[in-house]
């Protein structure tokens, strides 16, 4: 079956054809611009990026069923003397008619550096570390750009079957890095809504991130994604770099933290 992306892409052809009774699709500008600015700190180097791409947009069922046209806008700035890259994104999004016009559909305000869609139903904003301090991903529905996950790495994904309506998603990760005080959050849940989130309070530094994996056993192979029959039992585990290892069951497509088995000085605080 033709992907939506290609019928509309041919449609667009068609209205640019040689038939001068047809009118051409519209085109979409925008502009970028980089400076700089001199203050009492020092120089600041600035730049505005800005930028269209074409989303597919994968419905519940697993076929496509609109695409989006992404105005991303980034500014970036790095002052001298000063670490790291301060950045603000606003993302833009449409509807992409078969005509070639567009219907607006939301707007997105953040920080962020840089941003991408992921598996057609999220779109990541990505916040870079500096130094001791990690990456901040910050994932949000492609369809309404509610906000959904943080972490510092790559969600991981269980399949309970096919069709994305089946697959949940597990975060791990501060949502404000500067903020040291601050406990990181376990997350789990769908590309529409997190179900549960727990703070992992524990005597860690925010640079002591740990690995996160999935294990279907004790003593199972650690693994970034799972593919179940059903909405079977599997393990979180969290490996510190100084040892600490936690494994927190998820059975019944829920987190159970009374059944967790956790080091000393480490514990799970539930959150809204």
């Amino acid at each position: 079956m033709k992907s939506l992306t290609a019928l509309l892409l041919v449609s667009l052809l068609g209205l640019q054809g040689d038939d001068p009774a047809r009118k051409p699709s519209p085109t979409f500008k925008t502009e970028s611009s980089a400076y700089v600015e001199k203050g009492k700190d020092g120089w600041t180097f600035i730049t505005e990026n800005r930028s269209f791409r074409f989303a597919e947009v994968l419905g519940d069922q697993g076929t496509y069923e609109a695409l989006l046209l992404l105005e991303e806008g980034y500014r970036n700035e790095r002052t001298d003397g000063i670490e790291g890259m301060r950045g603000s994104a606003t993302i833009k999004a449409w509807n992409l008619k078969s005509d070639g016009q567009r219907d607006f559909r939301w707007e997105l305000r953040a920080k962020g550096n840089e941003g991408d869609v992921y598996d057609n139903r999220l779109f990541r904003l990505t916040e870079w570390g500096c130094c001791d301090v990690p990456n901040v991903y910050t994932y949000y529905s492609i369809f309404d750009a509610k906000k959904l996950y943080v972490s510092n790495s790559d969600l991981l994904r269980v399949w309970y079957g096919g069709g994305p309506l089946n697959e949940r998603l597990i975060g791990f990760g501060y949502s404000v890095v500067d903020k040291e005080s601050q406990y990181p959050q376990l997350q789990y849940g769908t590309d529409k809504k997190v179900s549960q989130r727990f703070s992992v309070v524990s005597p860690a530094q925010y640079y002591e991130a740990p690995q996160i994996f999935l294990s279907t056993s004790a003593k199972g192979k650690l693994e970034k994604s799972l593919l179940l029959d059903s909405a079977s039992a599997f393990t979180i585990v969290l490996q510190y770099p100084g040892g600490a290892e936690l494994r927190i069951p998820v059975d019944a497509d829920a987190i159970h933290p009374e059944n967790a088995i956790l080091p000393k000085g480490y514990s799970l605080r539930l959150e809204n």
